[in-house]
């Protein structure tokens, strides 16, 4: 058996032609769906949800969906300084 290095390795793993977290989401929307019973409307949403992500994702660069989600206040950096910070003790 012949084992080959990835060729990039920075690179996310790929599922089915989409990233691991473009591919979560992919799942997380079919579950979401389930829970409406497949309404017309959600399963619309969700795809439309997707889509956009996927586009956020491949368009700007990585960590661009976090630091969005930082600005508006859903998630926090541990062990970070603020972002006005602008003096720094090491």
């Amino acid at each position: 058996m012949r084992y080959q290095i990835p060729r990039y390795l920075n690179e996310q793993v790929r599922f089915v032609g989409l990233q691991s977290d473009e591919f979560i989401m992919c799942l997380l929307s079919v579950y979401f769906c389930t829970i409406f019973r497949f309404q017309w409307m959600v399963l619309m949403l969700n795809l439309a949800m997707i889509f956009f992500i996927i586009w956020l994702n491949r368009n700007f660069p990585r960590g661009f969906i976090r630091h969005l989600a930082y600005f508006s206040g859903f998630y926090r950096f541990v062990n970070y300084p603020a972002f006005f910070a602008n003096r720094f003790i090491e």
